[in-house]
């Protein structure tokens, strides 16, 4: 199968479905959250409180189309490993967090906020690590439910536990803490998924 068909193909059935419910997460983040007029550390608290959540969208179902078993052993019999398509399919994801972060932003610096790429960075970074969060426990154990159910009990640790998570705490823009734990939890976020693949293709032969 060509990239051209795996793409023409996953992006309609399966990331299409996705991409407009991470869409709007990003509509009614200004609902839930102020994005005009604010300082930079309060302009952090949008990107890292509700805009993250496209993430574990976008992530988490990595794997949902090969959950069910029969599909998935369909799948294995094509030329093309299922694995690398699911490496497609991450690939255009983070693509996708990166893109909504991005316009979010701008649309927050023309409603007069003090954002800069730095906002970009975190809020990126926070998407990224809750989405690996659930994309590593859906795909570990086969249960998209799973993954989602991750995501939520890390976020509601964010919360309960606030800075005791270290460099895995997702608020820390909002906290004002060091900005350089988000480069981290990129690095981090890039080593679980390679991770998680080494030990897929391990498991299936």
């Amino acid at each position: 199968m060509s990239l051209r068909k795996i793409l023409s193909v996953n992006l309609k059935y399966n990331f299409l479905p996705h991409f407009i419910l991470a869409i709007a997460v990003a509509v009614l983040t200004p609902v839930v959250f102020s994005i005009s007029t604010l300082d930079a550390r309060n302009s952090a608290q949008p990107l890292e409180m509700l805009l993250l959540f496209t993430g574990t969208i976008l992530l988490t179902p990595i794997f949902l189309p090969e959950q069910n078993p029969e599909v998935r052993d369909v799948i294995r019999s094509k030329k093309t490993d299922y694995l690398i398509v699911c490496m497609i399919r991450v690939m255009y994801s983070i693509v996708a967090i990166m893109l909504i972060t991005g316009i979010f932003i701008l649309i927050m610096k023309h409603n007069e906020c003090d954002v800069t790429f730095r906002h970009f960075i975190g809020g990126f970074a926070s998407a990224l690590f809750i989405g690996t969060a659930g994309f590593t426990v859906a795909g570990l154990s086969n249960s998209i439910s799973a993954g989602y159910m991750t995501s939520m009990v890390y976020y509601s640790a964010n919360i309960g536990l606030k800075d005791k998570l270290g460099i895995f705490y997702l608020f820390s823009m909002s906290s004002g803490e060091d900005f350089k734990n988000k480069y981290l939890l990129i690095l981090l976020s890039l080593i679980i998924i390679t991770t998680v693949f080494i030990y897929l293709k391990k498991s299936c032969k």
